[in-house]
């Protein structure tokens, strides 16, 4: 069996994780894996570097028709039975590329939880009932894609899944680089600097929390992005200098959760299901997270590991954080529970074998 996955941006993103995850425990002993992606980034040269072919197809918009003919040819010429789409319109692409002759089954993965426009809808009701399966990420991404016109039967719900025994144990030495001392509370996120991940809403809580507590916390805010000098205006404003880092992209981000106490997520929408809060929770951390795509199944399916808290109240996002850094108890009991989820029902072993099925 040959599996091609196509994603517009070869990036370094949380779906470009999961494409990463699925090629490198399929190829080459489950399937002959393939990569082919609009825009270059940092994912098409780590699959290069496992010997994995790699092609580049311009793909202007969901009905590129030039895309799909190319697409078609790719697949006759190097024999792929399967697609696996990243995004609606490498979707349409694909199913396109059918109608032009590609004799590949296409298989689409909604990373997005976001409710879409009508000329959306009705074009889902036309275009998807000829993809062969629909992975949501999340029930609630389920109910969103039902929404979105997307027929139910289509669609199955595969979690992601994170390799808990991969991560590294709880070390708070790299603290040391940004002067945390040992008495600190460090609060956690990793997160692109871009309008949905709610960085505003999530410094203004900050600020909350301060005025509310002498208890004494840190928070990392690592990653980059668009919105990074807005942030760091944001804390200078707010006076938060003392208390909020901004490391910028890192390498470690590993290390970094294993350092920490508590794992923040403020999307103010289309959050399906954060690798950044799996890997937290597979180095026992709680979460605080606004209640947004699958971050509620995350915190509370198969026992509690976290605390959920609406979007834009920062009032109450201020008062979660609050209860875990004073109960210490509290925090180690959600931390074990999130430990025990990321070994067992968000197992990175599971979400492939789910996956497999698919293509078999």
């Amino acid at each position: 069996m040959k599996v091609l996955y196509l994603i517009n941006y070869a990036g370094n993103a949380g779906t470009e994780k999961y494409v990463e995850n699925l090629i490198r425990a399929y190829h080459p002993d489950r399937c002959r894996c393939g990569l082919c992606y609009n825009l270059e980034g940092p994912l098409a040269d780590r699959i290069r570097a496992l010997g994995v072919p790699v092609h580049r197809i311009e793909m202007k918009t969901p009905f590129d028709l030039a895309a799909a003919k190319q697409l078609a040819k790719l697949c006759r010429d190097e024999g792929y039975d399967v697609v696996h789409a990243q995004y609606p319109r490498e979707n349409y692409i694909a199913l396109l590329a059918r109608r032009f002759g590609s004799g590949a089954r296409v298989v689409f993965t909604a990373h997005l939880t976001i409710e879409q426009p009508l000329p959306w809808r009705l074009l889902n009701r036309v275009m998807t009932p000829g993809d062969h399966k629909i992975v949501a990420l999340c029930p609630e991404g389920a109910d969103t894609l039902a929404r979105n016109g997307v027929s139910r039967a289509r669609t199955v719900t595969i979690f992601n899944g994170i390799d808990a025994l991969a991560m590294p144990p709880h070390d708070r030495a790299p603290l040391a680089e940004f002067g945390i001392g040992e008495e600190e509370t460090v609060l956690t996120i990793l997160a692109r600097f871009a309008p949905e991940k709610g960085l505003p809403f999530l410094c203004r809580a900050l600020a909350r929390l301060r005025e509310r507590t002498e208890f004494p916390f840190r928070a990392l805010l690592v990653g980059d992005g668009e919105q990074m000098a807005e942030i760091r205006e944001l804390v200078r404003s707010l006076g938060l200098e003392d208390r909020v880092i901004l490391p910028g992209f890192r390498s470690d981000t590993a290390r970094l959760l294993a350092a920490s106490d508590i794992c923040l997520n403020s999307s103010s929408h289309n959050e399906a299901m954060s690798f950044a809060i799996l890997e937290a929770m597979a180095c026992s951390l709680p979460l605080v997270a606004t209640d947004v795509g699958g971050n509620r199944t995350l915190a509370e399916l198969d026992g509690q590991s976290g605390l959920i808290v609406p979007y834009g109240d920062e009032e109450a996002f201020s008062g979660a954080l609050l209860r875990l850094i004073q109960d210490k108890d509290l925090r180690r009991r959600l931390g074990e529970t999130a430990r025990q989820k990321a070994l067992g029902v968000f197992s990175l072993e599971r979400s492939l074998e789910r996956t497999f099925e698919i293509y078999a």
